[in-house]
């Protein structure tokens, strides 16, 4: 059987009906959707499953017999049977425009099925079920925006689209702008990115609040709760369990970081950093009470501001100068004193410095994973801290052995590296 389906693949035959045979399968996932929000919602729209596997089809057939007539023939198939959606819109006066766009989109798919671009069909038609099918939730996500993240939007964009080409590709002082900004981007995608989910989800629970509020800012987490622990004592666990989730969850950021910029480099630190996560967030989970488990706010604003991205894209443009400076003069100790002082207020920076540093072999492997170390467990401590100078002394005592038991976890993974290594 297996020899068969080897020869069927491997065939002219099966050449010739692939496009066909993959065509039907993406039209049929954007039909399955739109029959089933047809028939749960009893509200006419145009065509279903039935519908979308033959418009799938039609495009991937009139590409085919394209190839016999010319070119022209697809235009005439494609622009005939946008004038049928016209007309169909007008007549059926059919709500919105939603199901005539994805019929569009899934004519053209059948054509990329025939181009053999598989992959991207697919892609394509994920997105397109992945849209549809988050309807409601897209639509409450776009009712909490602010006018402030629409600003942020506007911000990002600009940044990213029109600043980025405008910065030179070259080196000064061991700085490279347009690298620097690269960096910014990347730090202010991921910040979006935890802004959002928590925009999106909402908090619920102190505990999952605190994991999604570490995405953003786990330093403004833990200022947060400590603060509120004052004011709510009956929620004294559930803020310690908060802010220990969020502290866990800095060390898989700080591995998704380095995993963009150098994967070798990150294989050594992902048994460190994940077992210090894993130990970090089974002792939140040991300290939180979920029978009193309720509802709380993490103030965190919008991460993307035109001047936080200036400030990040300096300081990390001068750590990354210092740090050269610093190796140059003072050897790899250097290194560690200045990951040291980086760790006090980010470790996003130093991260990146670091590995551009071994990308350029001016330091070793074993130096530039204790730097990042070494400041992760700084940023740890000042956490720590954190919660005495604004929080109260019992919720102190309960992070106490959180914070001890993430640290451990850092030495824990890194005993088990050397042990492997």
């Amino acid at each position: 059987m297996v020899d068969f389906l080897k020869e069927l693949i491997n065939s002219e035959v099966w050449k010739l009906y692939e496009p066909y045979f993959v065509s039907a399968i993406l039209g049929g996932l954007v039909g399955i959707e739109r029959e089933f929000k047809k028939q749960k919602e009893g509200t006419l729209t145009f065509g279903g499953i039935r519908t979308f596997i033959l418009i799938a089809l039609l495009g991937t057939l009139s590409s085919h017999i394209a190839t016999y007539f010319g070119s022209p023939l697809l235009y005439v198939v494609f622009f005939a049977f946008s004038a049928l959606l016209v007309i169909a819109q007008v007549f059926e006066k059919l709500p919105g425009l939603t199901s005539e766009i994805s019929a569009l989109l899934t004519f053209l798919i059948g054509i990329l099925c025939y181009k053999e671009e598989l992959q991207l069909a697919s892609a394509i038609a994920v997105t397109v079920l992945f849209i549809l099918t988050f309807k409601e939730q897209m639509h409450d996500f776009v009712k909490n925006l602010t006018v402030e993240d629409l600003f942020a939007f506007l911000k990002f964009a600009a940044v990213t689209v029109i600043l980025y080409p405008l910065l030179p590709d070259k080196n000064f002082y061991g700085v490279n702008p347009r690298e620097v900004w690269t960096m910014v981007v990347v730090i202010s995608t991921l910040d979006f990115l935890g802004y959002f989910l928590t925009k999106v989800f909402g908090e619920r629970g102190i505990l999952f609040a605190g994991l999604l509020g570490g995405l953003v800012s786990s330093t403004a987490v833990a200022a947060t709760f400590s603060s509120l622990s004052k004011t709510n004592k009956l929620l004294l666990h559930e803020y310690a369990a908060g802010i220990i989730s969020a502290s866990a969850i800095m060390f898989p950021r700080i591995i998704f970081i380095a995993g963009i910029v150098n994967l070798k480099f990150t294989e050594y630190l992902v048994i460190p950093f994940l077992t210090a996560f894993l130990i970090g967030i089974f002792f939140a989970y040991r300290i939180s009470s979920l029978e009193r488990e309720e509802v709380t706010k993490v103030e965190i604003k919008n991460p993307y501001e035109l001047s936080n991205a200036i400030k990040f894209g300096a300081f990390y443009a001068f750590i990354l100068f210092i740090s050269r400076t610093t190796l140059k003069y003072l050897g790899d100790y250097g290194l560690y004193l200045i990951a040291a002082i980086s760790g006090l207020s980010d470790v996003d920076a130093i991260t990146l410095s670091v590995l551009k540093l071994f990308k350029g072999d001016e330091i070793t492997l074993l130096t530039g994973v204790i730097s990042i170390i070494l400041a992760a467990t700084i940023n740890t401590l000042l956490k720590w801290l954190l919660t005495i100078f604004m929080g109260s002394k019992e919720l102190f005592k309960l992070v106490t052995p959180g914070f001890i038991a993430l640290i451990s976890g850092e030495i824990l993974g890194i005993g088990i590296l050397l042990l492997i290594l």
